[in-house]
């Protein structure tokens, strides 16, 4: 599907932030980078080599985490509905674009036959022709703007997401007197205690139970949404001239 490869920074037992986010579905989120962004050039959080130097010349001892935030945002319950909800978008809209490529498709092959045959008019040909190329236009058209109404959809169920995932991070490191918690993608190797994502899941399903409609239909969750198959129509075809 589309989660970002996040970095989780938490400075001083308290800040954690989410530092970078990939590009996907052509579906992917740029939301946190320009939180993360703004946030480093007001000087609220600092540069992570910034972050371990000021931790660890501040104590002698420095207690560090990781998170998989990745796995955290698939496996928490608003993260499988999350991900079941853009699957469902993402089919309906994937077909009603595929009903429009069909019908591009084959009016292209009618006029292809009309020019070949030559027996329609040179005028009819070319308001047909017309009215192909805008087909053509309507088509990459509607392509990108259900690239664009997933990528929005899906920033705006993610952020909340992620925002309750920071919160519970800072929280475990407040409580726990943890410096510093990075990514699992930001260090090569790690001790599995230092592991805190399934404590971050599990204290994030109790606080956010699943809502009771949810419960009681007993759907399963779908897997993440693969990106959707939105290919530029191709130019119509030139009538040919009449003899």
């Amino acid at each position: 599907m589309f989660f970002a490869d996040t970095i989780f920074l938490t400075v001083s037992k308290g800040v954690a932030i989410p530092n970078g986010m990939s590009n996907r579905f052509a579906l992917r989120s740029g939301v946190l980078a320009t939180v993360v962004s703004a946030l480093l050039t007001a000087g609220v959080i600092l540069p992570p080599t910034l972050a371990f130097a000021d931790a660890a010349s501040s104590r002698s001892e420095t207690k560090l985490g990781v998170i998989d935030l990745r796995r955290a945002l698939a496996d928490t319950e608003d993260g499988l509905r999350m991900k079941s909800k853009l699957q469902e978008l993402l089919d309906t809209r994937q077909t009603e674009y595929e009903g429009k490529e069909k019908e591009y498709a084959k009016a292209k092959e009618e006029l292809e036959r009309l020019a070949k045959d030559g027996k329609t008019p040179d005028a009819e040909l070319r308001k047909k022709y017309a009215t192909l190329e805008k087909q053509a236009f309507d088509l990459q058209n509607q392509g990108m703007v259900l690239r664009r109404e997933m990528q929005q959809r899906e920033n705006e169920m993610m952020t909340p997401i992620l925002d309750k995932l920071n919160r519970l991070v800072r929280q475990i490191a407040s409580q726990d007197g943890y410096d510093v918690i990075v990514s699992r993608d930001a260090v090569p190797y790690f001790r599995g205690d230092l592991d805190i994502t399934d404590r971050v899941i599990q204290l994030y399903n109790t606080a956010n139970p699943a809502p009771a409609d949810d419960k009681k239909s007993g759907k399963k969750d779908a897997k993440a949404a693969p990106a959707p198959k939105t290919t530029a129509a191709p130019a119509p075809a030139t009538p040919a001239k009449k003899k």
